[in-house]
């Protein structure tokens, strides 16, 4: 059907959409503000964590401008997908940390802003309406809502501001579009920034192959291992479990603990602390499970 359909109109519904967007002079100001935000330093944006340096910024420009000549809004989002996990890799891997939420999203707008691409703005409306919505489950539908949030924090974006937060005129846009396109509530939404949890495989420093899952607050370290087993093709998910890495300490997360209040309460802490969500095989351990039962013992639900 995207043949039939999509490809014979996708010049002109790009055509259209780039119209309209030069009347209403949201262009001209996103093409000053991507300037400005290019000056700014990572710090000045937000970003606490490493970003992608010349070369693989260049590589990423190269896989938007693939994106502009597809067609189909599957394939176009796939390839978004590989944008994002790539950013996800250079900040893990030049870390040896995991990062969430909150942290790609600024890291994420100063990638766009460093590829300079006007004809971003079209390609994720393209994606965001033309979608199939039950492909808005899962990554997918996270990494196009947080383009979406990452144009808009340069189209707003001012000065004496960094780039974390979404305005709450973005936000409404966010509910709207989701409410628009979708009868019921399964679908990620801006609302949801703060529910995913970064979960790695076997090893504190996998996160090439580490997942982003949609947790929310009072979905349990059971249901996650659930989660896990199916997103990393486990064969014996008996054999498996949910650990926590902080302070040099493994520990093994009870079933009935709740993996986002433990997350809430280590960002709460004064002192920030270094933390990994890692699924991992029960057996052939080689630090050994450790119960942490002192004061501050994470695993009580």
């Amino acid at each position: 059907m995207h043949k039939c359909i999509l490809k014979p109109l996708k010049g002109h519904v790009e055509a259209m959409l780039k119209d309209f967007h030069v009347a209403d002079g949201s262009w001209k100001q996103l093409k000053e503000n991507l300037q400005l935000v290019r000056q700014r330093n990572p710090q000045e944006l937000g970003v606490f964590a490493p970003t992608p340096d010349i070369v693989d910024v260049e590589k990423i420009k190269v896989k938007f401008m693939t994106m502009q000549k597809m067609y189909s809004p599957e394939k176009k989002v796939m390839l978004l997908l590989r944008v994002c996990k790539l950013i996800y890799t250079v900040m893990e891997s030049n870390s040896g940390r995991m990062y969430g939420a909150d942290d790609f999203l600024p890291v994420l707008t100063y990638v766009i802003a460093q590829c300079d691409m006007l004809e971003l703005d079209t390609e994720i409306e393209y994606m965001m309406e033309l979608l199939d919505p039950s492909l808005l489950h899962g990554e997918g539908g996270y990494y196009l809502t947080s383009a979406y949030g990452a144009l808009s924090l340069i189209k707003n974006f001012q000065e004496e501001q960094a780039a974390r937060l979404l305005s709450s005129e973005t936000r409404d846009t966010l509910r709207q579009w989701h409410k628009r396109r979708t009868t019921n509530r399964t679908i990620p939404s801006v609302d949801d920034f703060q529910n995913y949890l970064r979960v790695a495989f076997q090893e504190v420093n996998s996160g090439c192959t580490g997942k982003t899952l949609l947790v929310r607050p009072y979905v349990t370290t059971e249901d996650v291992c659930q989660l896990c087993a199916e997103k990393f093709k486990v064969g014996d998910p008996e054999e498996y479990r949910l650990f926590l890495f902080v302070d040099e300490t493994w520990q093994q997360l009870a079933e009935d603990t709740y993996p986002q209040k433990i997350k809430a309460e280590l960002h709460s802490r004064p002192q920030p602390h270094i933390f990994h969500f890692v699924y991992k095989r029960i057996q052939n351990d080689p630090y050994g499970i450790t119960f942490q039962n002192g004061e501050e013992d994470l695993t009580i639900s």
